[in-house]
């Protein structure tokens, strides 16, 4: 059973039936959820999908070996350019750098995902050796969100700040991406929050696509277009 969902009511989870439709238009099959913090209101599409079904973390695995490196100072606490928080070949030389040992033994303190780490240290996060599930996605993004990670704070704080897309005086947008273009159905993950009114909501969505042409943007528009849809990014919060 999820992390959150399991200390859901049934009175505090929305089903809204209009994301499902921007699932379609998009051309994807997934979830979404978006959880508003202080009240615990759940607002979810493919409840199933969400709460049981795990899957290979992609690139949004790449949140552990930054807060890793941050920690011992390999990337540097001033750093925040894109090759730092989404770079595939910057990630595969760090977990390498970082080693299995290392790597292990943060998964196990973090209780990260499900399944055995393959031995293959270049692959295991896209290999279905390791899994997880999005309401596990949605717990690790809050808990960085307020620092509670086994990480230093300032490591964490900065890991925030790599992580953060868009500013204005309306919101925030921040999230960690990733996805499969080897084989269909394509997946993706973006796990993340939106600020209004310095108040966080955090989501996470997880879909499969039958083509891989510009998966990522396309990704990216359906999240905008289901946070518009739920009176996001509008600055009227």
């Amino acid at each position: 059973m999820g992390i959150f969902f399991a200390a859901c009511s049934p009175n505090n989870v929305i089903s809204d039936a209009a994301i499902g439709k921007l699932f379609d238009s998009a051309q994807m099959k997934g979830s979404f959820a978006l959880l508003e913090n202080g009240t615990d209101v759940f607002t979810i599409h493919n409840l199933s999908r969400y709460r049981d079904s795990a899957y290979a973390p992609l690139a949004s695995f790449y949140e552990l070996p930054a807060l890793i490196a941050l920690d011992k100072g390999i990337i540097n606490h001033k750093d925040s350019s894109a090759e730092a928080v989404d770079g595939d070949v910057f990630y595969d030389s760090l977990i390498s750098k970082l080693g299995r040992t290392e790597i292990i033994k943060t998964i196990d303190s973090l209780h990260y995902g499900k399944g055995i780490v393959s031995a293959n240290m270049h692959q295991f996060w896209k290999d279905q050796s390791l899994k997880i599930t999005a309401d596990e996605q949605l717990g690790l993004i809050k808990k960085l969100y307020f620092r509670e990670l086994l990480f230093q704070k300032k490591s964490q704080e900065k890991y925030k700040s790599m992580i953060k897309r868009e500013q204005n005086a309306a919101y925030q947008l921040s999230y960690i991406i990733g996805s499969d273009t080897t084989q269909a159905p394509y997946a993706t993950w973006i796990v993340g929050y939106v600020e209004e009114n310095q108040h966080p909501y955090f989501f996470v969505l997880n879909t499969d696509a039958q083509s891989g042409e510009q998966l990522k943007e396309k990704n990216i528009q359906l999240l905008k277009n289901i946070l518009l849809q739920q009176g996001f990014l509008k600055g009227t919060r």
